[in-house]
This record gives structure tokens, C-alpha cells and sequence, in this order.
């Protein structure tokens, strides 16, 4: 049986807009409580020498070395008003977020933006991680999901495009993800760490061997969001929704103490914040595909 009609076109309804308000929200929410309080990987690329130190020199007329401590130009106050200048940024941008309508043409500008803002972190990622492109493209649900609400909101309708638009960008995500795990890339030290800790695990290895399987589900569940069955799409779809939201949650359950329960919850919640989008966006793909298979 295949999966949809693909002529099928309609509005999106109330519901499919309320949660990914819900969704783009807590990523703002997220991703600017981390530029408030916590670093933004700025410093890779205002203590690139390779890059900046021409610069530098030409504009202060001092030498890297006083630049880089702070001797020339204090650096590390102007990353850290940097920091806290984007934060409040996306902070604005998830209360406007909750508001938005049609009529209001700027939130439109706004939110492209916030895209923007959001491709220019992830590069950012990109070079601290040693220029790995899965780093760069596991962002790819978060740099879209401003423009997904901006289709939704601003007079798109769900159409077969829109639906494989979506399914791209969630393969991309979680075939990116599944490079970590599946240890193409080395393995995140810290994930291993949550499995143990949260799925109890008794050894790293055992721990490892259990990412890699993950990985190669998630390469498998990126390519049965394309093949047009029923049952293929729906396993995927929910592949994608379970672990989106469980390896988002895993950043706080794997790094809370109930001793220093508010502490934890500063220093490790945005993180799980941001990420409900991985799970969140698979869930807008099977609520707008669901009414046609």
C-alpha cells in the first residue's frame, strides 16, 4: 500500500501550528539561555590566529600574543557581551515566537534571521570539532525549524514537497547523529557515559556496542522515511520521534543530582531545550502525513 497521495494538498490545521510553536520556542529558549549564562563556541574563531591575526595587528597595531590576553583589547569581555548580546537575541526571538501571525510581516524577517543566526553556530561547531561535516549537518533540524514555522505560519500549505522537505532534513539530522554513534566519528565520551549511567550498563565497551547499533538504526530509519509503505514510513517516523526526544532528555537525566537539583537544571536543561526539536519534527512530519496514509 503506499504511503500518501501525493497530490494531496491542505492547511496546516490548529494543532500541527501549536506544537511547533511549542517546539521553535524551547529551541530559542535553549539556545538562549546557553548564550546568557553558559559559553558560545566564539573563541574558535576570535582566537584563530591563522585567520584573525592579520587583522588584528593591522587594527590594534599590537602583536597577537597582547591581543589574545587581553594586554591590546580586552578579547575575552567582548566574546562574552558577544555571548550575552545573541542570547538575548534568541531569548526576544522565543517570546516573539508565541505571538507571531500572519499580519505581522517583520516576525517573518525575524525568523529567517534566527536561521541565519542558528547556520552561523553550527559552523561555528564545525570548526571546533576539527571541520567534521557530520557536526555541521546534525544541526540541520534546528538551523530549519525557524523556517519550517515560517512556511506554517506565514500562508504555506502541507503539501507532498513540504512533507519531503521535512523528511530530508530529519534524515540529515539523524544520519549525522548516527556518525557519532556508530563511531565513524570517535564516539562522544560522555554518551557512553549516559548509557551507563542511565541504561545501566556495566562497561564502556558494552556501553559503545550499544551506540553503534543506534547508529546503524538511525542510517536505516533515514532511508524508510522514503520508501513509500505505510508500515516502512511508520516505523521510521516513530523511530525518529522515540530516540529524537530520548537522546534530547538524556542531557538532563544523564547529568542531574537530586542534591543540587536547581544547579542541574541551570547548567544541563538547555541543553535538552534545544534539542526537542529532533524529536519535534518528526512529530510535525507524522501528524501531516497521517491523515493520508
Amino acid at each position: 500500500m503506499g504511503l500518501e497521495r501525493k497530490t494531496f494538498i491542505r492547511a496546516f490545521d490548529t494543532k500541527e501550528i501549536l506544537f511547533l510553536r511549542i517546539f521553535v520556542f524551547c529551541l530559542f529558549l535553549g539556545r538562549g539561555w546557553q548564550g546568557l549564562f553558559w559559553d558560545l563556541p566564539l573563541r574558535t574563531f576570535f582566537w584563530d590566529q591563522s585567520l584573525l591575526e592579520g587583522i588584528v595587528t593591522s587594527l590594534t597595531g599590537d602583536t597577537w600574543q597582547n591581543y589574545v590576553t587581553n594586554k591590546s583589547f580586552n578579547v575575552d569581555q567582548f566574546i562574552d557581551g558577544l555571548g550575552v548580546g545573541i542570547g538575548i537575541f534568541w531569548m526576544l526571538c522565543a517570546v516573539a515566537v508565541l505571538f507571531l501571525k500572519e499580519t505581522w510581516k517583520l516576525g517573518k524577517w525575524l525568523l529567517y534571521l534566527a536561521s541565519f543566526s542558528f547556520a552561523l553556530l553550527a559552523l561555528l561547531y564545525f570548526k571546533d570539532k576539527f571541520w567534521q561535516v557530520g557536526q555541521f549537518f546534525e544541526y540541520a533540524t534546528q538551523i530549519t525549524a525557524p523556517l519550517i514555522l515560517v512556511h506554517v505560519l506565514y500562508g504555506g500549505q502541507n503539501t507532498p514537497l513540504f512533507r519531503t522537505t521535512l523528511k530530508v532534513i530529519i534524515a540529515t539530522t539523524f544520519i549525522c547523529h548516527g556518525l557519532y554513534a556508530y563511531a565513524y566519528y570517535p564516539q562522544p565520551g560522555v554518551w557512553i557515559q549516559w548509557c551507563m549511567d542511565i541504561l545501566f550498563f556495566k562497561n564502556d565497551e558494552a556501553a559503545s556496542q550499544f551506540l553503534i547499533i543506534m547508529g546503524a538504526l538511525d542510517f536505516l530509519a533515514a532511508i524508510l522515511l522514503f520508501i513509500p509503505f505505510k508500515w516502512t514510513f511508520s516505523i521510521a517516523v516513530w523511530y525518529c520521534i522515540i530516540w529524537g526526544f530520548l537522546t534530547s532528555l538524556a542531557r538532563l537525566v544523564g547529568n542531574f543530582y537530586i542534591d543540587i537539583f536547581w544547579v542541574s537544571l541551570h547548567q544541563h536543561a538547555y541543553e535538552t531545550l534545544y534539542r526537542l526539536v529532533h524529536g519535534g519534527i518528526p512529530l510535525l512530519l507524522w501528524w501531516s502525513t497521517k491523515k493520508e496514509i
